[in-house]
């Protein structure tokens, strides 16, 4: 569990109470949120003693409370938001224990408890926040998505960062983002750990990054940001987003550049900082020095989107991004958490990210409230990669996702939604498992006031 001391949770609670003001209380909100969640994986061509390893399904339920204060009054007020998680297993199976001696093994929604998936698990997140004019300083427990970040929910519990961010809307039309990471956990764990990237064995405890966004402009963002994780690289953002509404419809643009440099023990070429990637003469792991551009353009019309996007990843290193210390694949500790990128090619199960790689995609979504369905959604997205730099030569790979969700928009049963997705990969790349996945959400948000 979360390694925070009742005292400091005590601390907290008892400060704000001292504090109170109808603010504080009044603008507060809280709910509790029921999650069920079912994840079946099947490794497609796997042999040997890996068949089992490949193939696995988890199902658990999970229980979410929230409350979000508001801030006390003066010129700068405080305020707390409070996350309470205890997730059960209603399915898993096998034990890590007995390698071949088992009809399944684990899969990735529950953390170990000697070897076998934790009959349950409960973390405790607190933030305290403090607002000064029109800027934002949260400390403690992090949610946020940002173009350096993603944070992954397609478990039981959502990934989640811990450190400090400051958010500024001090000049009209731009939004001003620094903020310090010390340590991830992941969807699967219950305890923080160290950061890594993919390929990298030894763990650190700094990921900084800031940014600023500008709104200026009609219909769009443009965006620059710049991070840094500790004794491994360096990246750089470049973004825009645009929406022309034409006389037919709309056409939104989503463009990104990132330029990624190793630093620290990477750049010195230490074997414990090498990434992933192919550096010739066979060698898959080395120091980072890749750019990765994409475009996306998507056409809505009457409910319907259909988008065409590329990218391409440039140099001898994979796309580099945070990940943890934990291996939720294996349950183990080691790098390989299977965090989300912020690239535009992250699928549901693979990233498009490999060293040389140029993906195409296609998507298509519909709204069903066009039909008078309120709160009915369909998207499906392919994406096919090739020119992956690997020892064996080039190599290529494909996904298709499907996603049907619901939502219920009123009534008794506002708040409850209905979601499945399904996906199926094909790599070429050896080592990696061609893979058909399906998954079914339903969760229920009950306000509590």
């Amino acid at each position: 569990m979360t390694k925070i001391s009742c005292g400091l949770v005590g601390t907290l609670l008892a400060g704000a109470a001292l504090s109170a003001h109808a603010d504080f209380i009044d603008d507060s909100h809280a709910d509790i949120t029921l999650l069920n969640r079912y994840l079946n994986q099947d490794g497609r061509g796997v042999t040997g003693r890996d068949t089992k390893a490949k193939n696995y399904r988890d199902w658990g339920q999970g229980f979410k409370f929230d409350f979000k204060s508001g801030y006390t009054p003066g010129t700068i007020g405080f305020g707390l938001d409070l996350q309470a998680f205890y997730g059960i297993k209603l399915d898993s199976g096998g034990d890590l224990n007995k390698k071949g001696q088992q009809g399944r093994y684990p899969g990735s929604m529950f953390p170990l408890d000697d070897g076998k998936s934790a009959d349950s698990f409960g973390v405790l997140s607190p933030t305290l926040k403090m607002r000064f004019l029109k800027d934002e300083l949260r400390v403690g427990t992090l949610y946020q998505n940002n173009p350096l970040l993603a944070n992954t929910d397609g478990r039981l519990y959502q990934q989640t960062n811990t450190g400090a961010q400051l958010v500024s809307h001090d000049l009209d039309n731009f939004a001003f983002t620094a903020g310090n990471i010390s340590q991830t956990k992941i969807r699967n764990q219950t305890g923080d750990t160290g950061m890594t990237t993919g390929g990298g064995a030894k763990l650190v405890n700094r990921f900084s990054y800031g940014g600023a966004d500008y709104t200026g402009l009609p219909g769009t963002t443009l965006s620059m940001w710049y991070g840094s994780l500790e004794d491994y690289y360096q990246q750089l953002f470049i973004g825009a987003k645009h929406r022309d509404t034409l006389p037919v419809g709309a056409l939104d643009t989503d463009a990104r550049v990132y330029r990624s440099l190793g630093i620290g023990g990477n750049a010195d070429g230490d074997r414990d900082y090498a990434t992933n990637g192919y550096y010739g003469n066979g060698a898959t792991k080395g120091r980072i020095n890749q750019s990765t551009l994409s475009l996306m353009e998507s056409y809505s019309l009457a409910g319907h989107t259909v988008g065409l996007g590329i990218q391409k990843n440039t140099g001898d290193s994979d796309f580099p991004y945070l990940d943890s210390g934990f291996n939720s694949g294996t349950n183990r500790q080691g790098p390989g958490a299977g965090a989300d990128t912020p690239a535009l090619t992250n699928m549901q199960l693979n990233k498009f990210a490999h060293a040389g790689e140029r993906t195409w995609l296609a998507q298509y979504k519909y709204d069903f409230g066009q039909l008078g369905v309120k709160g009915l959604t369909f998207a499906t997205t392919y994406a096919h990669g090739d020119q992956i730099k690997t020892p064996q030569g080039d190599a290529s790979e494909w996904e298709r996702n499907i996603a049907l969700a619901y939502q219920v928009q009123e009534g008794a049963l506002k708040g409850l939604g209905v979601t499945w997705k399904n996906a199926r990969a094909n790599p070429s790349i050896v080592g990696q498992t061609k893979q058909d996945e399906n998954r079914f959400y339903v969760s229920y948000v009950m306000p509590l006031w």
